[in-house]
C-alpha cells in the first residue's frame, strides 16, 4: 500500500472524523451508527486498490452521506410490522355510524353514468378498460367518471370517516 495514501487518508481521519460523525448523525439520528458508518467509510479507503481521488475531502464526505442513505434505505426494509402499524386509528370521540349507508346513500347520489362507473371500478374491481368495454366508452371517460365520483364523494362524506373506509376498501380490491 501506498505510504502517501496511508498518510492523506491518516491526516484526513484525524481532521474531519468529528465533522464526518456530526454529517452521518443529521442522516441516522445515532451516535454509535453515526461512528460505524464513518469508519467504514475510512476503512473502505484504506483497502482500495486505485488511489486516484482527486478531491478526497469531497469524495469522503460524499462516501458518507451515500452510506448513510443506504443504511436508511436498509433500516427501511427490515422494519418489523408491528400491531401498532396496522391498526387504523379511529376518533373513539365521535359517535357510532353506520358507514356503509352512508357510503351507499353517497354512491346512489352520483350521476347516473358515473355511478356506473364507480360501481364497476370501485366496487367490482374491473379495470378501467375492462368497464370501457362493457359500457361502450373510452378509458379516457372512464377516468374521467372516477375522476368525478371521488370528487362528490369526498364533499358528500366529508366529516365523516366513511370517506376513509371506502378509499381503503376501493384500494384493497
Amino acid at each position: 500500500m501506498n505510504n502517501q495514501w496511508l498518510g492523506t487518508i491518516e491526516k484526513l481521519f484525524k481532521k474531519q472524523y468529528q465533522g464526518l460523525c456530526l454529517l452521518a448523525y443529521s442522516y441516522v439520528a445515532n451516535l454509535a451508527e453515526a461512528e460505524d458508518i464513518v469508519q467504514d467509510v475510512f476503512i473502505s479507503l484504506l483497502t482500495r486498490e486505485n488511489y486516484d481521488v482527486r478531491d478526497m475531502e469531497g469524495y469522503v464526505r460524499k462516501s458518507v452521506k451515500n452510506a448513510c442513505l443506504n443504511k436508511i434505505r436498509q433500516s427501511k426494509k427490515m422494519e418489523p410490522i408491528t400491531e401498532s402499524v396496522l391498526k387504523f386509528p379511529l376518533n373513539e370521540n365521535l359517535p357510532k355510524q353506520d358507514h356503509d349507508d352512508d357510503i351507499r346513500k353517497a354512491v346512489q347520489n352520483l350521476p347516473l353514468q358515473c355511478k356506473k362507473v364507480f360501481e364497476l371500478c370501485a366496487m367490482e374491481g374491473q379495470k378501467y378498460s375492462s368497464a370501457a368495454e362493457t359500457l361502450n366508452i373510452s378509458v379516457n371517460t372512464v377516468k374521467s367518471h372516477m375522476k368525478k365520483a371521488y370528487r362528490i364523494l369526498r364533499v358528500e362524506l366529508q366529516d365523516t370517516q366513511s370517506l376513509l373506509l371506502l378509499l381503503l376498501i376501493s384500494y384493497w380490491k
